[in-house]
Order: structure tokens, then sequence, then C-alpha cells
């Protein structure tokens, strides 16, 4: 292979130079000369300043005046999905516990077949260490696979309990229909 001769030389940075660089010339200028200044006071905020805490009252005393949870239809909501999120926050939880136990089979399955692997001799036993690999390996999917869909199921129903129970008598009316 041929030499294609030499580079040219790399031409050097440019010195720097001590005088102030100018400023850069405006490359869109806009005309504001019809823009007029807004010499209006700001709005009012719309976050209320904030209230002192409230005073700790005697215990029955908060009880008389507290309105009960069932008359206050806004409380009811939050609770029902404070029940929701817990509920949801626990079948999560659970399908994570089991996609992990999934992934720990998974690399031991996988473990003890390379070290079988390393035994193998003739061609018969690499087709039963492969075959035993496949059977092991989709035994565990399917088994995984199973449980993660009942606790999908599982989730999907005690998530949605505290709104079917507290809606389901507004849904199960009467049927005049």
């Amino acid at each position: 292979m041929e030499s294609k001769g030499r580079r040219a030389p790399r031409l050097a940075a440019p010195a720097e130079t001590s005088a102030p660089l100018a400023p850069p010339a405006p490359t869109d200028p806009v005309n504001t000369e019809w823009i007029e200044e807004d010499t209006a006071p700001p709005p009012e905020s719309a976050v209320p300043p904030a209230l002192p805490p409230p005073v700790a009252a005697p215990a029955s005393a908060a009880a008389a005046d507290t309105p009960s949870r069932a008359a206050n239809g806004a409380l009811d909501v939050f609770d029902l999905i404070a029940e929701a999120r817990a509920a949801l926050a626990r079948g999560a939880e659970s399908m994570n516990d089991e996609l992990a136990s999934f992934a720990r089979h998974s690399i031991d399955a996988t473990a003890h077949t390379a070290i079988r692997w390393l035994g193998v001799k003739t061609w018969a036993e690499a087709v039963a260490v492969n075959t035993g690999f496949a059977r092991t390996s989709f035994d565990q999917w399917l088994d995984s696979t199973a449980k993660v869909s009942e606790l999908g199921v599982k989730l999907t129903l005690e998530s949605s309990k505290p709104f079917v129970s507290k809606l389901g008598g507004i849904w199960s009316g009467p049927q005049s229909r």
C-alpha cells in the first residue's frame, strides 16, 4: 500500500487580541416604537394570603363542630381514592415481587444450564441439556405468567372495590325499564 504523501500542515489558531470585542449587531431588529408601556398596577395575586394555623380545640368540642364524613360528599370521594390507591400500591408491590422472583429463577436456571454445558461431551448430552433448559424456562415462564395475571385481576378488583361498594347502590337502583 502506497503512502499518499505528507498532509498539509494544520493552521494555527488565531492569536488572541487584548482589544475588547464589540457587541454583536442585532440580526433581526424589532421595531418597538408602537409598543405602549403598561402603567397599570399588577393584578391581585390569585393565591390568598396564608392563614394562621388553627387553634386546637378540646376533643369533645371538635367532634361537635366537625360535620359527619357521610354528610360531606367530597371527603367520601377522597376516602375512596385513598383506599383505591392503597390497594393499587399493595397490588403493584406483589406484582413486583413476583416479577423479581421470576427473574431470580430465570438467572438460576441459566446458571445451572451453563454449568451443565461445561460437562457436555457428546451431541446427545448437549441436546439433553438444551431440552432441560427449555422445559425449565417454559415451565417457569408459564407459572409466572399465570401468577402475574392472577395478581392483575386481584389488583383490578381490589382497587375498584371502594368505588363499586359506594356507587353500587346508586347503579343498582330501581330498574323500571
